[in-house]
């Protein structure tokens, strides 16, 4: 009985609001994507924000911080998913409000050989307390569909650019000239993955290994070359492209 109480206790917990699972990762000798999740704020609108970042139903954690960029890498299963992310800049306000609560009194109400007796009732009392709450100042929330085939490796990046504007978009890392790395385009023209190249032999991109979103090619470029640091390129192992392959996907958020 006690085991059961304890399991209903626990799904309880994993479905309350605010408690996400995180992704449950393939093991590494599965087949997988090795996909970078990048987050880049371009501004910062308020002192502080609650930010949100999914795939399918399951949260995304952050293991690296540096100023305005956060990042993580997941090994992800090949099948079609979606990755959702949500800003929400605010900032707090403390007043001092007047609330009303109930105190229990108690009073002379009759007499018995014994002696007095008391009765006991309960009476309005006031009292100021501070009280805070949260007013937003914005946010933007965006959405990307993906499909990664196993062996490959993706960035995923959000960018939060203003309050109403920000966009998800998906790049195809793949092996350039000179140990640079390509960000070609996600999707249905992506080459296959050599599969002499086992899933095992990919690891987490470094911070270094791939710049934020400024040193990319725009959305109206294609095909512009990564240049990645000496140390970063034998930490990665990724397919050169096929001939003619450039290109680049994007998807530009909603405003909220």
């Amino acid at each position: 009985m006690y085991r059961s109480l304890a399991l209903l206790a626990l799904a309880l917990a994993l479905t309350a609001p605010g408690c996400v699972r995180g992704y449950p990762q393939p093991a590494i000798d599965e087949p997988h994507a090795d996909v970078q999740i990048r987050v880049v704020h371009h501004a910062e609108i308020a002192p502080q924000y609650d930010e949100d970042v999914r795939i399918a139903s399951y949260a995304v954690h952050f293991t690296e911080t540096t100023a305005g960029v956060r990042q993580t890498t997941l090994r992800v299963r090949p099948e079609p998913t979606e990755w959702t992310f949500q800003t929400d800049f605010y900032h707090p306000v403390t007043t001092w409000q007047t609330q009303t609560y109930w105190q229990s009194q108690s009073y002379l109400c009759g007499s018995s050989r014994y002696g007095p007796q008391y009765c006991s009732r309960s009476v309005p009392m006031t009292r100021t307390v501070p009280v805070t709450v949260r007013v937003p100042d914005g946010g933007c929330a965006a959405s990307l569909p993906q499909t990664p085939l196993a062996g490959a490796v993706y960035l995923v990046q959000y960018e939060f650019i203003a309050n109403g504007v920000c966009r998800a978009t998906c790049q195809r890392l793949l092996a350039g000239p000179g140990g640079s790395l390509l960000a070609g385009e996600c999707g249905a023209n992506e080459p296959i993955p050599d599969e002499a190249v086992p899933p095992a032999a990919y690891v987490d991109v470094p911070l270094s290994a791939v710049p934020a979103s400024t040193e990319f090619p725009e959305d109206g470029t294609s095909g512009g070359e990564v240049p990645a640091t000496p140390a970063a390129t034998g930490e990665i192992t990724v397919p050169a492209p096929p001939p003619g392959y450039t290109g680049a996907s994007s998807a530009l958020g909603a405003p909220r």
